[in-house]
Order: structure tokens, then sequence, then C-alpha cells
């Protein structure tokens, strides 16, 4: 089981007023060959006091049983989808308050998987109060 950290973007994620409901920068690995149980972690942590509602899951076909599990930390905010065919859809989140340094990763599982994967989280900033 192994882990690839993939290159830190420096993306600034918006902060608007009144904690309104906000997209983060589209989140995308390029899966070559990943075997089942590998963790790919992107560089970029998420943005801490933000408040997660949902996120969007894109994906081609990645092969034959895979799945992807996503998760804040060590939160999962997608369960095993399979992406054995393209998946674009949106998955409602139960309100994840997010902390200083998580990682935002994906879990391969399943089978081998090749093929992009994109995410875009949903949330709500709260702030520091």
């Amino acid at each position: 089981m192994a882990k690839t950290t993939l290159i830190a973007k420096a993306y600034r994620w918006f902060v608007g007023a009144f904690g309104n409901l906000s997209i983060s920068p589209t989140l995308v690995a390029k899966l070559a060959a990943v075997p089942a149980g590998d963790v790919v972690a992107f560089g970029d942590k998420v943005e801490p006091n933000l408040k997660v509602v949902g996120v969007t899951l894109f994906s081609g076909a990645l092969g034959a049983s895979t799945t992807i599990t996503a998760k804040v930390g060590a939160t999962s905010i997608i369960n095993a989808e399979s992406t054995a065919a393209a998946v674009a859809k949106y998955i409602p989140v139960d309100d994840l308050m997010t902390e200083a340094d998580q990682e935002i990763s994906l879990t391969v599982g399943g089978g081998t998987a090749t093929g992009t994967v994109k995410i875009k989280l949903h949330y709500e900033v709260v702030g520091n109060l």
C-alpha cells in the first residue's frame, strides 16, 4: 500500500461575506495504474474553518471493479464510489468542519485505476469564531 502526494498548486480558496456557499478550486488527480489500497494525497491542504456541505466528483472509467474513497483528514466524504464507468455527480456531506493542515486524499479500491479524477468541495466559510 503506497501513498503519493501530488504537487501543491497554492490555490487561494474564496472567502466570501457571511459564510456564503462557495466551491473549491478543482482538485485533479491523474492516476496511472494505481493499485487498490493506494492513497493519492493532494499537495494543497484544505483551508481551516470551512464547513464542507458537499462534493462534486468527476471521473472517467478507471477500470473494472474500481472505487474511489475521498477524505478530508480522517473523515470520508465519498465512500467507495464505483468508478468502473464514468462518474459525474454531486454527493452531499453532513456538515464537516475543517481544521488546519488537513489533507485531502483519494483511496483507490477494488482494482487498479487508470484515468483522471476531479473533485470540487462545496463549503461555507465559518471563520475563526
